[in-house]
């Protein structure tokens, strides 16, 4: 299969059935999809959405809890840093797919729900050197979101927009560029995926993509936040994709909500060393938000959005040498060690250490499955 949905939910995946069905209708057949369940999913329903999916021709497997141990025993010790009940369990079906030989891996949020445009159209620009309007900016950082029209009409700043780049005189500029796509992160109409401050103080809703462009480009330097709701990426970036661990107690709240952002932050690092390229626009996704408290997700995302102002300072500043995927990524890891250090609070400390090691076994994963 050239393309593969990969997915982890604790609910059953009945989208999947209209993905299929868009699939069927653009005539779009060689794509897969792999479902990574957890502890609490409905193990037995899932089976059955992806017996109907395999129905309509296409390969599709679920994978229960049983069956991600008895897989993950070939990776001693990896198993501590794909922790349950968490979005983290995706990366294993990260693996399974580059281990089946998907050359675009997309992955899906399981209330992202698929439009009646051409879905893999759009993400099937990765891979591609294409030539496309670029966009540097003053500050380094591009919002995607300036690309959507909403409800309001005011500016919002997507989930990991690191809050000192926000509201400033920031200038884009916009030149044609020719590079080779190697991520395409696709936005959302309906509920954007913004952070518990944005929910709670400016509730907002997506009406459609004012950008007359399907896609944008990122020029080299200049970052975005990228999720995994709607992502499509080539196998070959797989080694410095690691959708990093979360969960960590400081100063008495978890730390979640991140682990996205920051792989997306370290990826587009590597990326840009290796001169390819990552564009944000279509295919858009119709994302009907499951339940949230936001106040909790607050208390959830309250360190993240900390760390993270000192963490892409010093991602900016960096400089990568190593010139290919492993070992950039495990260069960024290195590098890491050093940054921890700049905390006085012993539990970031500690929590960054159990990143980078995590970083190194997937890399070690990745070589064995690559």
């Amino acid at each position: 299969m050239k393309s593969c949905i990969v997915l982890t939910t604790i609910n059953i995946p009945t989208l999947l059935l209209d993905y299929a069905k868009n699939f069927v209708k653009y005539n779009k057949h060689d794509v897969g999809f792999i479902v990574i369940g957890d502890i609490p999913s409905p193990h037995d329903k899932a089976k059955k959405i992806i017996q109907e999916v395999k129905n309509m021709g296409f390969e599709a497997e679920y994978y229960d809890v049983l069956m991600q141990r008895r897989w993950l025993r070939k990776f001693p010790g990896f198993a501590k840093m794909i922790p349950y009940r968490s979005d983290n369990r995706r990366n294993i079906g990260f693996l399974l797919a580059a281990q089946k030989g998907a050359e675009i891996i997309i992955t899906i949020d399981d209330d992202n729900y698929v439009t009646e445009e051409d879905y893999l159209k759009y993400h099937n620009i990765v891979g591609k050197s294409v030539k496309l309007p670029t966009v540097s900016s003053s500050t380094g950082w591009f919002n995607p979101c300036s690309l959507l029209e909403t409800n309001h009409g005011r500016v919002i700043y997507p989930r990991g927009y690191p809050f000192s780049k926000r509201i400033k005189e920031e200038k884009y500029h916009f030149e044609e560029t020719f590079g080779r796509v190697v991520l395409n992160m696709g936005l959302w109409i309906n509920d954007p995926d913004v952070d518990a401050v944005t929910h709670l103080a400016n509730p907002t809703k997506i009406i459609r993509m004012k950008s007359k462009n399907e896609h944008i480009m990122l020029a080299p330097g200049t970052f975005s936040p990228i999720n995994t709701q709607n992502t499509a990426f080539h196998r070959k970036i797989l080694p410095c994709y690691y959708y990093v661990l979360m969960k960590a107690k400081i100063g008495g709240l978890m730390i979640d909500r991140y682990g996205d952002i920051w792989s997306g932050f370290f990826a587009k690092k590597a990326i840009d060393r290796m001169d390819e390229r990552v564009t944000i626009g279509k295919p858009l996704t119709n994302h009907r938000r499951n339940v949230h408290n936001f106040l909790e997700d607050l208390k959830q995302e309250l360190w993240g959005m900390l760390i993270t102002e000192k963490l892409v300072d010093w991602l900016e500043k960096i400089q990568l040498e190593e010139k290919d995927y492993f070992e950039a990524y495990l260069e960024i890891a290195e590098k890491l060690q050093v940054f921890k250090e700049t905390f006085k609070e012993y539990a970031i400390r500690k929590y960054l250490e159990k990143i980078i090691q995590a970083m190194n076994m997937w890399v070690n994963v990745c070589c064995r499955i690559m």
